[in-house]
Parts: C-alpha cells; structure tokens; sequence
C-alpha cells in the first residue's frame, strides 16, 4: 500500500512540475526568443534562466518541508537549468532524427538540376541541411516539438525521485481513505 501512495503522489508531483514547465516554457517566451535561442547561448540562459526560476515556488515549499534536502534542491535547480540549455539547442532532436526516424530529407542522396539541360547532379546525405528541411514539413515540426517536450519532461523525474526519496509513509493512515479491493457488481 505504501508504494501504491508513493508511486500516485510522484505522479501528482510530476504533474504539477509538468504544468509549471509548459507555462513557464511557453508563456514567459517571447516569439523572437523562442526562434533563436538555439543559435544563441546569450538569449537561450536567459530564457533557462525564467525557466528556471518558474519552479523555485515549488522547491522551496519541498525543502521547507523536508522533501528535499539542500543538496537536491541545488542539483535540481542546475539539472533544470542545465538539461534545458541542452535541449533548447535541438541536438537531441537531430541525433533522434538522423539515427531513429531518418526522414528522406536527411538520408537520401540530393537531387539537384544541373545547367545541362536534363541532367541532374547527384549529392551524397547532408543530415544536416536535411534537417533543415525535415522541420520545415507539417510532420517534422510536430515531431520536432513533441521528441522536445518528452525531453524536457523526462529531466522533470529528477525532481520527482529527490523528492519521493525523502518522503515517508505510513500507510495506515490510509487504510480508510484507499481500498484497493475492487468487487464486480453482481
């Protein structure tokens, strides 16, 4: 029964901690931040920075209460700092692409016209400019996005295992309120 109120408080916990990340990563973005930020470490701190500071409310609720210890809260501010400066330059997004995915624009030779009338110049793979192109399709861009988010929400277990790790239950105190002893209705 403990594991059970462990295992369904994570995932409130994970919950939560997922909704700050959507609203600090998309609202507190603006629209020129969210298109350079991948080319640019100066405005990509500074949005890891806001982004970062979105969760402190919440971690410093868990260390006034001593579900993290200050170690923790400190690895998981820079866990969530950093892993989001990373993901926020789409190399993970790349490597899935060109090793997982491997859309046709990132692995088949390019085709281009030649001044020869009917000929056309055979290049070998560029994945890179391939890329380039693959997040351009209405499929690119919404696999672009959503590999992202599953990034970024993965780091979030993190937070969740810190705090679940230092939190203590006594089941019985719950043997009343959660009944896992289901009958059919007959």
């Amino acid at each position: 029964m403990g594991l059970l109120i462990k295992v369904m408080l994570g995932g409130g916990l994970f919950s939560v901690l997922a909704f700050i990340h959507y609203f600090v990563d998309f609202i507190f973005q603006s629209h020129s931040e969210a298109m350079v930020k991948h080319n640019n470490p100066k405005v990509r701190a500074k949005h890891c920075g806001i982004y970062t500071l979105g969760f402190i409310p919440i971690l410093l609720f868990c260390y006034s209460v001593n579900a993290l210890l200050l170690w923790q809260l400190i690895v998981s501010l820079l866990v969530l700092f950093f892993s989001h400066f990373y993901l926020d330059t789409y190399h993970g997004v790349y490597l899935w692409a060109k090793y997982i995915r491997r859309p046709p624009e990132m692995t088949e030779p390019i085709k281009q016209p030649s001044n020869i009338d009917g000929y056309v110049n055979v290049l070998p793979p560029d994945p890179k400019a391939g890329f380039v192109l693959w997040v351009q399709t209405t499929l690119g861009k919404i696999l672009m996005i959503a590999i992202d988010q599953v990034s970024h929400l993965s780091f979030l277990w993190v937070v969740v295992y810190f705090v679940m790790s230092n939190i203590h239950i006594n089941p019985n105190i719950f043997s009343e309120v959660i009944s896992c002893n289901y009958h059919l209705p007959q």
